[in-house]
């Protein structure tokens, strides 16, 4: 690391205290937002699923390699591509406990990364991914982890309003799992960095400055934590570590 870079360690955690009314508010604003989106993804699936129904019919009737099949086999990909993007959000909304396990980082992190590809497009955000060839296990709760790597993506595209690179690297560093979401920003401004991950700290004008609480408590959650790399004027990198799973040692 140069000499202009910094690791900024986790907030420690002090005594149990009364969480704040703001707090409270933003608590039961998230559980209506989750129900919202529930509802949301249910209202999306009722016509989806007649619509690919109806494309199977046709599909059965219509003969292969013909420009008509074709065309619908598009429709009907496309189709699954929504069913896929939808169950997806869905495990995001769920309040109740996901079931932890062992789980493939490359999988978790491949999860987020669809979910921000196409607003990366949309801001000539340019993804890379760097995973190993072998599965890199961890033990825990595949939602919940990948709600992690997707704030650290949504906070790198932040950090790009005139368009970059943002690379999602996952590596082993011994018994860590580590997933690494780098970007080509302008670097952690001196005066925020010592309180990103405080609940409610923001820059963002429209942020609510819990994206990346909620990312340390989950992580703190699996036995891990989260690390911030930052060089001035030359970007900054988000890192998630976590055990490796006893079935990968």
């Amino acid at each position: 690391m140069s000499e202009n870079a910094a690791a900024y360690p986790m907030p420690r955690s002090g005594p149990p205290t009364t969480p704040p009314p703001d707090a409270l508010i933003e608590a039961g604003r998230l559980a209506a937002l989750g129900e919202l989106v529930r509802g949301f993804v249910h209202e999306i699936n009722n016509p989806l699923f007649g619509i690919l129904g109806l494309v199977e019919l046709l599909l059965a009737e219509i003969e292969p390699g013909t420009k008509e099949h074709e065309r619908l086999t598009l429709v009907q990909q496309s189709g699954l591509e929504i069913k896929r993007i939808t169950q997806t959000l869905l495990g995001f909304a769920r309040a109740e406990p996901e079931e932890a396990g062992a789980v493939a980082l490359q999988e978790i992190a491949q999860t987020a990364v669809e979910l921000v590809r196409c607003t990366s497009a949309r801001k000539t955000i340019e993804l890379r991914e760097r995973y190993p060839s072998e599965p890199l296990l961890v033990d825990g709760s595949a939602p919940r982890l990948s709600q992690v790597i997707l704030s650290l993506l949504l906070n790198a595209q932040q950090a790009l309003p005139a368009g970059g690179t943002v690379t999602v690297q996952l590596e082993r560093d011994g018994d860590w799992a580590l997933a690494r979401v780098t970007d080509t920003g302008g670097g952690i401004d001196p005066d925020t960095r010592n309180d990103m991950f405080e609940p409610f700290s923001t820059t963002k004008a429209n942020g609510s400055g819990l994206g990346l609480a909620a990312s340390l408590e989950i992580a703190r959650a699996h036995g891990g934590d989260l690390i911030a790399l930052s060089s001035v004027g030359a970007g900054a990198s988000l890192v998630l570590r976590l055990p490796v799973a006893e079935a990968a040692e």
